[in-house]
């Protein structure tokens, strides 16, 4: 079985890498072959990542995908089995794109880990696909009044637990690192406006604060007084593993409410505990007390994150519980018969 999986982004992309290509390989031995076509090439999307969508390589490549991906609306049905959209067919011209895929005369699977449709168009493609996937009840559920669709499943994003290692135990004298990982845009809406007072904290109880990132953040992150780590692939999973806690915190809306927690679930994967923001999905991730802390507002996120400091083990204990929870619903293995039973389907359905 052979599908076409659509991506607006590369492996370098959070969203794609976790629903997508960690999939690839348990799927493709159980005989689905997901061939998985991002919109935007690793190079575009460094540049887009870095501020510079503009760029005059930038805008070709695009040109050039926008080609690639027309192209691939017209010879899906001689190629494939089924078409499996993640987030969009395109990053742009939403609908024209859409409508392609819709008339390739396949069934087409639609999958969300944002809420995506606060910021673009999707209840066309929603109406002519056969099955959802989402990462959260609180998607599931807009989908469930934008169309008719009947296969809506919830499938939370997860984490390769073979990969993702429990935290070792401190055996240095190094001072404890409070941590926060995520994209440029998520530190400017999320972070920042909680980013002073968590450092004060974390210099009050002789922690350091490091925040994983793309570079265009750095002058920001140093002058609150944090430590800068640059974000890249190969080394995001060394670096993130040198946290003892971690934290997220959010600023309520309609898109927030859809995130999927996440940062927590990777937090969680290396066995350390966390403080988030009292949140959508970030309930279902933290177990309140047992696994870390989801907190109201800026005050109690300081207070919790201040109890954590001051624990002999740093909340590793907390943490050993968060590992439980991401192996039982979060892990990879956890999630890969719930992907292959909704492709499967989905492929013998008339679109």
């Amino acid at each position: 079985m052979k599908v076409l999986t659509l991506s607006p982004y590369p492996l370098a992309g959070p969203s794609p890498r976790y629903r997508l290509y960690a999939f690839q390989q348990p799927l493709r031995e159980r005989g689905i072959e997901l061939d998985i076509q991002p919109f935007l090439s690793p190079l575009s999307f460094r540049l887009r990542m870095n501020g510079a969508k503009n760029h005059p390589l930038a805008l070709a490549q695009v040109a050039t995908a926008t080609v690639k991906r027309l192209w691939q609306s017209r010879t899906a049905q001689r190629r494939y089995d089924l078409i499996y959209v993640h987030r969009q067919t395109a990053p742009f011209a939403h609908e024209f794109f859409d409508e392609a895929f819709l008339k390739s005369n396949l069934p087409i699977v639609f999958d969300m880990d944002d809420a995506v449709f606060t910021q673009y168009p999707i209840d066309l493609l929603l109406r002519g696909s056969v099955a959802a996937t989402v990462g959260n009840s609180y998607l599931g559920a807009y989908i469930n009044l934008a169309s008719a669709l009947t296969e809506v499943t919830v499938m939370p994003t997860v984490v390769d637990t073979i990969r993702y290692t429990v935290h070792s135990k401190r055996q240095d004298q190094r001072r404890p690192i409070v941590g926060w990982i995520g994209t440029s845009t998520t530190f400017t809406q999320y972070l920042l406006p909680f980013l002073p007072g968590l450092v004060r904290v974390a210099q009050r109880f002789g922690a350091d604060f490091q925040v994983i990132a793309s570079l265009d953040v750095q002058a920001r992150v140093e002058e609150i007084g944090a430590k800068f780590i640059p974000w890249s692939l190969e080394t995001e999973l060394a670096d993130l593993q040198a946290f003892d806690i971690g934290v997220m915190p959010l600023q309520d809306d309609s898109y927030v409410r859809g995130k999927c927690a996440f940062k927590l679930i990777e937090y969680g994967a290396i066995g350390i505990p966390s403080v988030g923001s009292d949140i959508g999905a970030n309930g279902e991730v933290i177990k309140h007390g047992i696994t870390g802390y989801l907190a109201k507002d800026s005050d109690e996120f300081e207070r919790y994150l201040a109890d954590l400091l001051q624990r002999a083990d740093l909340g590793r204990s907390m943490g050993i519980a968060a590992r439980q929870v991401i192996e039982e619903r979060f892990s990879l293995s956890s999630q890969v018969d719930t992907l292959e039973k909704v492709l499967r389907q989905a492929a013998r359905k008339i679109p």
